[in-house]
């Protein structure tokens, strides 16, 4: 966790939230005997929530930037990160419990090409509203 959050420092703007992703990819295969090994014999909860708190942070700070000078209450900033949270988690936890086989950075692209734009439109729709 503490590699993790090391590798996210500074990553967590707009034009780097991919590589940060990219970075929560490598700190889990870095870590590939210990996580499977958590996954399958320990509790998937705990390879959630430390997941759920690496994404949790990273896609805040996005959402904290691109809602600069928005009229969005924090709570409403808050369910933005925590409702993409779940479908960045979702994405890795299959990828994990398929073997960390595929490649991770075909499936970050992938990730990062249909979330493109997604979280300004979140948040200007919550303006709107």
């Amino acid at each position: 966790m503490e590699d993790a959050a090391r590798a996210l420092q500074g990553k967590k703007t707009y034009d780097s939230w991919q590589e940060g992703l990219l970075q929560i990819f490598e700190a889990v295969l870095e870590n590939k005997p210990f996580i499977m090994n958590v996954y399958q014999s320990v509790s998937r909860e705990q390879v959630e929530n430390y997941l759920f708190r690496l994404t949790y942070d990273l896609l805040m700070g996005v959402v904290e930037e691109k809602s600069a000078g928005v009229e969005i209450s924090e709570e409403e900033k808050k369910f933005i990160a925590e409702f993409y949270k779940y479908s960045f988690v979702g994405t890795m936890l299959d990828w994990i419990k398929h073997g960390m086989k595929d490649s991770y950075r075909e499936l970050t692209e992938k990730m990062c090409t249909t979330l493109k734009g997604n979280i300004a439109n979140s948040i200007h729709n919550f303006a709107d509203r």
